[in-house]
């Protein structure tokens, strides 16, 4: 229900902007975004803008995914000034009864202070509700201190974890929520569009004790065993006395 909705998308026309290194599933993320919101607050009109002109092919993908999930993006050719887009994105929305617009920006592989003036600057222009860093489970610590470096220049709200489909231990994820005192928003479990859900505590413990597999098998266990049996077999798991001949 709307009571668990993650995102401030109160106001007349609600700015979400996306950032995130390259490499981070931040242009998907985007995607993400605003299928979750279609899914969650169907009235809403979403608008994705094109704001990353680093990346030649970011344009393209996002046009690609906003196509696939019938969300059009705003983009202009032979412009190099992400500002400009954002600025021009922010005012079609505006006359044409958007709810949301989703910036995404540019990721460089690493930080540069000519890529954060850039999103400072967007952030002051369109004022947004919403700045929401993606970071990729699988970089670990160095997530982290890029969190931080973004917190410190465009005063992020909250965090989208990506790539958790992986073996990757989200230990990472915990540092980011410390260091930034700001949420867990969201976590892309996998490729598709649909892939984005609420970030779950419960499940990322799970993943960093390495317990999601032994939850999951003693549910189907369940399905098999009366509950004594299911009980001695949860102890046996906790205990780590599980053999082969229970399995």
């Amino acid at each position: 229900g709307s009571t668990e909705q993650p995102l401030d998308l109160s106001g007349k026309l609600s700015v979400i902007m996306v950032c995130g290194l390259q490499g981070s599933g931040k242009t998907t993320s985007c995607a993400k975004l605003a299928a979750y919101i279609g899914r969650t607050e169907r009235h809403k009109r979403v608008l994705l803008a094109a704001c990353d002109l680093q990346r030649p092919a970011a344009v393209q993908q996002l046009k690609k995914l906003g196509s696939d999930i019938s969300v059009p993006v705003f983009s202009l050719d032979g412009v190099d000034k992400p500002l400009h887009v954002a600025k021009k994105a922010y005012e079609k929305a505006l006359a044409e009864g958007y709810d949301v617009l989703i910036v995404d920006t540019a990721g460089r592989l690493h930080l540069e202070e000519s890529l954060m003036q850039e999103l400072s600057e967007i952030r002051s222009a369109l004022n947004p509700r919403e700045v929401l860093f993606v970071a990729s489970a699988a970089t670990g610590q160095d997530a982290v201190k890029t969190a931080a470096a973004f917190d410190a220049k465009v005063q992020i709200t909250g965090t989208v974890l990506t790539m958790l489909d992986g073996s990757a231990r989200a230990g990472a994820a915990i540092s980011i929520r410390e260091i930034t005192q700001k949420p867990l928003k969201f976590e892309g479990v996998g490729e598709r569009v649909q892939d984005l859900q609420l970030f779950n505590p419960h499940s990322m413990a799970d993943r960093i004790l390495g317990m999601g597999d032994v939850i999951n098998l003693v549910k189907k266990a369940q399905e098999h065993f009366d509950e004594k049996q299911s009980l001695d077999l949860e102890k046996k798991m906790r205990e780590a006395s599980f053999n082969y001949e229970d399995y």
